[in-house]
C-alpha cells in the first residue's frame, strides 16, 4: 500500500534556504523560485549530487555541454551566474568554489528530503509568459499558402528559420501566418517581438523579455529568458530583425542552443549567419491573373 504521507511528493537536496529539484529542473529559495539559467542549472545538479567532492571542469563540461567542445571561459560565466543566484558569499555563506588547478566543489552541507510541490512552483509555470500577443492574420493572403505550409514544416523540423527577403515581400505577413497556423502546437504558448521600432541595439533583448512578461531592467537579460522560457515548448519570433542584427543574432543562437523547448522563426533582410540557422529565402510572387479581386494588403501583407 503506497504511504499517503509522501504521495505526491517530490525529493529534493536541501542546503541553507535553497532546495534543488533535479527531476523537476527547478530551484527554490524559501519556497519561491530562483530564476536561473538551463547550464548553469546543470551546474548545480552536477556539484550537488556530488557535494564534498570535486569535479573536474572538464567532468563539467562533459556533462553541461555534451557533444560539444566549449572554452573553460563558458564554464567560468555560468558559475558566476550560479554563485550570484545563491548569494554566495552574502553573510558567510558559501555554496560552490573553485579548487585551483582542478575544479569546482560544492562545499555546503546537503540533505534529501522530501516535500509536496510547492505552490510557487505552480505560479512559476502559469507565469512562464503573458497570453500570446499575435497580430491578426490576414483573412485573405494570396500565393503565399505553399510557402506557410513549407515554412511551418522547416520550423517543426529545425526549431530555428529565418524568413529572409528584400523589403516589401510580406515577411511579416507570412510569420504571422505561421504562427497562426502552428499556435495549437505550441498549446498557444507563441509569441511575437516586433523589432521594428527598437533602434538602439542593445534593448532588443528585454523587447523580447517585455514580451514574455519581464521587467528586469537589465541589459544582460539572457539568463532570465531561459529561466521563463525552459520547460514549456514554445514558439518565439523575432521580427524584423536587419537593423538590429548584431544584437539579435547572438541573442537567437543563445537562446536556441540553451533552451531546447524554443522553436525560433526570425524574419529579416539579410541571414543572421549564425550556427544552426535555417534560411529560407522569400521570392517575390508572380504577378496575380487579370481582373482578380485583390487589394493591397492581400498581396503583399
Amino acid at each position: 500500500m503506497a504511504d499517503n504521507s509522501v504521495m505526491g511528493a517530490e525529493e529534493f537536496l536541501s542546503f541553507g534556504p535553497f532546495r534543488l529539484s533535479s527531476v523537476g529542473r527547478i530551484l527554490y529559495r524559501d519556497d519561491k523560485p530562483v530564476a536561473l539559467g538551463s547550464r548553469a542549472l546543470d551546474i548545480l545538479i552536477a556539484l550537488v549530487e556530488r557535494a564534498g567532492e570535486t569535479v573536474s571542469r572538464r567532468d563539467l563540461m562533459n556533462q553541461v555541454w555534451p557533444d560539444l567542445l566549449v572554452e573553460d571561459a563558458n564554464l567560468r560565466v555560468h558559475v558566476t551566474n550560479l554563485r550570484r543566484a545563491l548569494l554566495d558569499g552574502r553573510d558567510g555563506a558559501r555554496y560552490v568554489t573553485n579548487i585551483p588547478g582542478r575544479g569546482y566543489c560544492f562545499v555546503a552541507p546537503v540533505r534529501r528530503t522530501t516535500a509536496p510541490q510547492p505552490h510557487a512552483a505552480r505560479a512559476l509555470r502559469h507565469f512562464s509568459a503573458p497570453p500570446c500577443n499575435l497580430p491578426p492574420r490576414l483573412e485573405r493572403m494570396v500565393g503565399r499558402d505553399e510557402t506557410v505550409s513549407e515554412l511551418s514544416g522547416l520550423l517543426l523540423r529545425h526549431r530555428f528559420v529565418s524568413v529572409v527577403g528584400a523589403g516589401g515581400l510580406g515577411k511579416t505577413t507570412v510569420a504571422t501566418a505561421v504562427c497562426h497556423t502552428l499556435r495549437q502546437k505550441f498549446d498557444g504558448a507563441v509569441y511575437f517581438v516586433d523589432l521594428s521600432a527598437i533602434s538602439d541595439g542593445s534593448l532588443v533583448g528585454n523587447a523580447v523579455e517585455s514580451v514574455l512578461g519581464l521587467s528586469t531592467g537589465s541589459q544582460d537579460c539572457f539568463e532570465s529568458l531561459v529561466s521563463v522560457l525552459t520547460g514549456k515548448r514554445t514558439m518565439l519570433v523575432l521580427d524584423n530583425c536587419e537593423h538590429v542584427i548584431d544584437r539579435v543574432a547572438p541573442l537567437a543562437e543563445r537562446i536556441f542552443a540553451s533552451v531546447s523547448d524554443v522553436f525560433i522563426l526570425a524574419t529579416s533582410r539579410e541571414t543572421l549567419r549564425v550556427e544552426d540557422e535555417h534560411v529560407y529565402l522569400l521570392h517575390p510572387l508572380d504577378a496575380p491573373p487579370a481582373g482578380a479581386d485583390l487589394t493591397a494588403d492581400c498581396v503583399v501583407g
